[in-house]
């Protein structure tokens, strides 16, 4: 199931929910249960009508397998990897999207806690559960269900960051974004703004 970078097809046909609610639960439970601990994940969407279903399974599995969840809404890849890497304590972290692959396709993305694609042992691993050849995982019970919580934060400490990547201002200048359909679009406005622009 998954490639060079995640879990990709079209959604709804090689990619359902089943399949999230299943990553979902094996990476709970491996961040967490297996290791006798509790989980953290941060997820992260672009804008394709599916990311909204597709996170909705996620976070089910997920919180079902007692992790808890941190929500960074719409966002970019890279801002996920820097969240996952710089905040305290999360696990991992999950992107869905599927980059420049058509609207109807989507994907979804492992990043372990240093925010680089999880290890192909993880991944085969993650595959057998999502196949059948491991069995049930066991679900949290009574107060060590997982929540899902938002954090929006961790998406604008990411805009803090590269607005601090800046070498000159913009102060003066008019600048047209086109973001096209993508998740920069809750980013890109915020940098140049920040940066003195005139920002369309």
């Amino acid at each position: 199931y998954f490639g060079t970078d995640g879990f990709r097809g079209e959604a709804n046909k090689q990619l359902t929910v089943e399949h999230a609610f299943k990553v979902g639960r094996f990476i709970g439970w491996y961040y967490g249960a297996a290791r006798d601990k509790s989980c953290k994940v941060v997820i992260g969407k672009d804008t394709r009508r599916s990311s909204y279903m597709f996170e909705y399974a996620l976070v089910a599995g997920l919180t079902a397998s007692g992790a808890d969840v941190y929500l960074l809404h719409v966002t970019t890849t890279p801002s996920v990897a820097y969240v996952v890497r710089t905040e305290e304590d999360f696990d991992c972290g999950i992107m869905i999207s599927a980059s420049h692959n058509p609207y109807y396709d989507n994907g979804i993305k492992v990043m372990d806690g240093n925010g680089h694609k999880i290890s192909a042992e993880v991944e085969a691993a993650l595959e057998k559960y999502i196949d059948g050849e491991m069995g049930e995982l066991p679900f949290a019970l009574r107060d060590k269900v997982g929540v899902a919580r938002d954090y929006a934060i961790g998406r604008n400490r990411y805009i803090g960051y590269l607005i601090s990547l800046a070498t000159r201002s913009y102060k003066g200048m008019r600048v047209g974004l086109d973001c096209s359909n993508g998740s920069a679009w809750m980013i890109a406005k915020s940098v140049f703004d920040a940066l003195g622009a005139k920002t369309y």
